[in-house]
């Protein structure tokens, strides 16, 4: 708990680790600082020392990792340095075992302008695909919550009639249906 809430702000940082990321991330929208989270809150508390060293491998892999980008793709705008930058770390620094500092730096290195570009549009069209469903569900719910108002109108409309228009009541004295006489259905409908 106390890390999630460090992550998300409400607590002071820590300077080896949240402070170096928030302050590297600062241009990042709201929606990936909170994916970023989720990548990396779940990995506190293991217990694990090379999970930790990790960690740490992250945060301070940032500086270098987004001057690299800059420098490779210098139109790029920030907050998709930022992106690409953590995703990057995230999926090669953050799995401990996955790649050492030197093999993920060379890796970075020998990335060209092209590659990174479509490592951030791949990155970008899953968040656009997400929005787009989330619309289309939202939408889906709206449109149910139609449909079942205008059958609740249709249902009560329907009961108005019948109890307008009825010529058969259930009489519990007899247990059986009657035909109503004419002065008892307006009497009824005067109710």
């Amino acid at each position: 708990m106390t890390t999630t809430t460090t992550g998300l702000g409400l607590r002071t940082p820590s300077p080896e680790f949240w402070q170096p990321i928030g302050e590297q991330t600062g241009a990042m929208n709201i929606d990936d600082k909170i994916n970023l989270l989720a990548y990396l809150v779940p990995r506190f508390g293991t217990g694990d020392a090379e999970q930790d060293k990790a960690l740490k491998n992250v945060a301070s892999g940032l500086k270098p990792t987004f001057a690299l980008i800059r420098s490779k793709c210098p139109s790029m705008e920030e907050s998709d340095v930022q992106l690409l930058g953590t995703e990057l770390l995230s999926a090669e620094i953050l799995v401990p075992g996955r790649s050492t500092l030197d093999e993920f730096a060379a890796w970075i290195s020998a990335m060209t302008p092209a590659e990174m570009e479509e490592v951030l549009a791949n990155r970008k069209t899953i968040t656009s695909e997400a929005k787009s469903e989330l619309d289309a569900y939202k939408q889906q719910v709206e449109e149910d919550k139609k449909k079942r108002e205008e059958l609740r109108k249709q249902y009560e409309e329907q009961v108005q009639k019948a109890r307008e228009e009825r010529s058969m009541a259930f009489n519990p004295a007899s247990g059986k249906f009657q035909e109503i006489k004419k002065e008892a259905k307006e009497t009824t409908a005067s109710k």
